[in-house]
C-alpha cells in the first residue's frame, strides 16, 4: 500500500512512538504525512519537517473526523488516562470507518496479558487487572474488534519495552538515575525477562502493518530477538553511557527505602493531581518550597518503585512468530546497536553532562 497519493495520519505524534513514525514515514519516497498533536507545544519534534500538522483532540469526534479528511491509512499512537484512550480510540475508529481508510494501526501493549509469566503468543487471554492503564488499553482493542466486524482493516501490534531516542522512562529516566548515582532493585531482583524493543523495529513493524494485507483484522506481538534480564539491560546501559557495572548487593536495604518511599509516592501523585496549580504557584514564589520539593522528588526518582520490583522480577517473553511470518518482521537492532544509539543520543542532548560540541 505505500507510497500512496492520500496522506498517512499519525495520531499522538507528539510523543515518543508518534514522532518517530511521523519522521520515518516522511522519509519514506511518495509517503505523505499528516501529523495529529493535542496541543502546539508538542509539536516541536515533528515541526522542523515539512509535514502537515494538525491540533486534534481524540476524544472530540468533530475534531478526529476533520483530521480523517482525504487521510488513506492511520497509525493510531495517542492514548491518554483511561477516558481519552477508550474514547479516543472510538473516535478514531468511527471516523477512520466513515472515511473509508484502507488500514488502521493500532498500538497497543504487552500490558493487555496481564501478569503472567512465560512465553505468550497473540492468542494469549486478556487479563484485567484493574490497573487503569492496562485496563484501558484491553477496551482498546475490543473496540478494533468490534469495528473489525463492521469492515475496517484494522491491525493491532502488541510492543513491549520501547527504548531509545526520546523514550522517557525506559532510556531517558534510567540514565538520569544512574547519572545521578540512584539505587535500582539488586541483582537478585532484576532476574525477569527485559522484552527490549528498540524503536525503529517498531516502526519498521507499522509500516509493515500498513503495508501487507495479511495484517488486517489480525494482532501481532512485536519484540526484540534478545532474551536479556533487567539486570543485564540496566548494566549494559551504564556501561554504554560510560559508567561502571551496578552494585548487587544489600538487596534488603533497597527493599526497605523503596518500602519507606511507597507511601510518599502515592502522597505526592494524589496531592498533584488535586492541587497543582496552587502548588505550582507557590514553588515559584518561594525558595524553600523549591528546594524542598526538588529534593523529595529527586529521593523519589532516585529509588526504585514497589512497580519496578514487580516488573524486573517478572519472567516473561513475546515471540514475534506470527510478525515474522505474516509481515515479514525482523529486527535490525541489536541490543548493543540499540544501546550505543541511544547513548550518543544521551550524550548530544545534554543528558550525560556536557553535551558534544556542534561543528
Amino acid at each position: 500500500m505505500l507510497p500512496s497519493d492520500q496522506p498517512i495520519l499519525v495520531t499522538g505524534a507528539g510523543g515518543f512512538i508518534g514522532g518517530r513514525v511521523v519522521e520515518v514515514l516522511h522519509g519514506l519516497r511518495g509517503t505523505s504525512v499528516r501529523a495529529s498533536v493535542r496541543r502546539w507545544s508538542s509539536a516541536v519534534r515533528v515541526g522542523r519537517l515539512p509535514v502537515e500538522i494538525v491540533l486534534c483532540d481524540m476524544t472530540d469526534p468533530r475534531q478526529v473526523r476533520s483530521a480523517m479528511e482525504g487521510i488513506g491509512a492511520v497509525v493510531h499512537c495517542a492514548y491518554g488516562d483511561p477516558h481519552a484512550t477508550v474514547e479516543g480510540t472510538r473516535a478514531v475508529l468511527q471516523a477512520a470507518l466513515e472515511a473509508r481508510v484502507d488500514r488502521v494501526v493500532h498500538l497497543s501493549t504487552m500490558e493487555v496479558y496481564g501478569e503472567v509469566e512465560g512465553d505468550l503468543l497473540e492468542d494469549a487471554p486478556l487479563r484485567s487487572t484493574g490497573w487503569p492503564y492496562r485496563d484501558s488499553k484491553i477496551e482498546a482493542e475490543l473496540l478494533c474488534r468490534r469495528y473489525v466486524d463492521r469492515g475496517l482493516p484494522v491491525s493491532i501490534l502488541r510492543p513491549t519495552i520501547v527504548y531509545g531516542p526520546f523514550s522517557r522512562d525506559w532510556t531517558v529516566g534510567f540514565a538520569e538515575r544512574l547519572v545521578a548515582g540512584g539505587t535500582f532493585p539488586g541483582r537478585a531482583d532484576c532476574q525477569g525477562t527485559c522484552n527490549l524493543l528498540y524503536v525503529d523495529d517498531l516502526v519498521a513493524a507499522i509500516v509493515l502493518a500498513l503495508d501487507r494485507n495479511e495484517a488486517a483484522g489480525d494482532a501481532f506481538n512485536v519484540n526484540g530477538e534478545e532474551r536479556l534480564t533487567w539486570w543485564q539491560y540496566l548494566n549494559d546501559l551504564s556501561r554504554a553511557i560510560g559508567l561502571p557495572s551496578l552494585n548487587g548487593g544489600h538487596p534488603l536495604a533497597r527493599r526497605v527505602r523503596a518500602a519507606a518511599l511507597a507511601p510518599v509516592r502515592a502522597t505526592a501523585r494524589r496531592v498533584l493531581a488535586r492541587y497543582r496549580e496552587p502548588i505550582m504557584a507557590v514553588y515559584q514564589r518561594s525558595p524553600v518550597a523549591q528546594r524542598l520539593m526538588r529534593s523529595v522528588e529527586g529521593a523519589i526518582r532516585r529509588t526504585p518503585s514497589p512497580a519496578e520490583y514487580r516488573l524486573f522480577r517478572r519472567n516473561v517473553f513475546l515471540p514475534v512468530d506470527k510478525a515474522r511470518g505474516l509481515l515479514g518482521y525482523r529486527s535490525q537492532f541489536p541490543v548493543s546497536r540499540g544501546l550505543a544509539l541511544s547513548a550518543s543520543w544521551l550524550r548530544h542532548h545534554g543528558f550525560l553532562g556536557v553535551p558534544e560540541p556542534q561543528w
